[in-house]
């Protein structure tokens, strides 16, 4: 149970933290276009191209340096380094079929970006949002290469003790719990693909 909470722990402030950042990064790479915009967006793409155990290495050390391993909020830093592409690549699908006129429109009218973000920009792309942020908390639950790196005895995630447990023996617990994860990722990705179509219904 302490392995299962420090997991959805993980996963919600990874989820929070990708989404703010992940959003502002796809709505800035898909509204302006400037020579190197594609170079930055295959940059923010890299955690997803690259080896896990390369990124687990590489953090795992930068982390040991700085003396922040072994707690939640290095495996969460450490997550949301590896969840951000996931966010962009969603939001960015969802800001395709945008049509920025509605926005010209809004600022023609009165009103300021933030406004015109959270009236008109935001509850299309909602949808997109929220899947984002859906498949970060996925991406960082069921993460165990990097836990196994930054855990250490203080912030043992679920798909860290399940390694550990099967190491040393075989409980009918982890059978248990393997089918709650199947059945909780099975709900999730039915929840993204009714959001999914929700929003293609918006843009329509």
């Amino acid at each position: 149970m302490i392995a299962t909470i420090n997991s959805i722990k993980i996963a919600t402030m990874t989820s929070i933290l990708a989404s703010l950042l992940g959003i502002p990064a796809a709505l800035t790479l898909s509204k302006q276009k400037f020579k190197g915009t594609q170079f930055i967006y295959s940059f923010l793409l890299l955690p997803m191209i690259l080896p896990v155990i390369i990124v687990a290495i590489a953090v795992y050390f930068h982390f040991v340096k700085l003396k922040l391993a072994g707690n939640i909020y290095a495996l969460t830093l450490a997550h949301t380094i590896l969840a951000i592409p996931v966010v962009l690549i969603t939001v960015s699908a969802s800001l395709q079929g945008f049509d920025q006129n509605l926005e010209y429109a809004a600022m023609s009218l009165g009103a300021n970006r933030f406004k015109t973000f959270f009236k008109i920009t935001f509850p299309l792309i909602r949808p997109g949002v929220i899947s984002g942020a859906l498949f970060a908390f996925i991406t960082s639950f069921d993460e165990i290469v990097v836990a196994i790196f930054l855990s250490g005895y203080r912030a043992v995630t679920l798909p860290r003790h399940m390694w550990s447990s099967i190491r040393e023996e075989i409980d009918p617990t982890i059978a248990a719990v393997s089918s709650l994860l199947i059945f909780t990722s099975v709900f999730l990705l039915l929840s993204v693909a009714m959001l999914r179509r929700r929003g293609e219904r918006l843009r329509s």
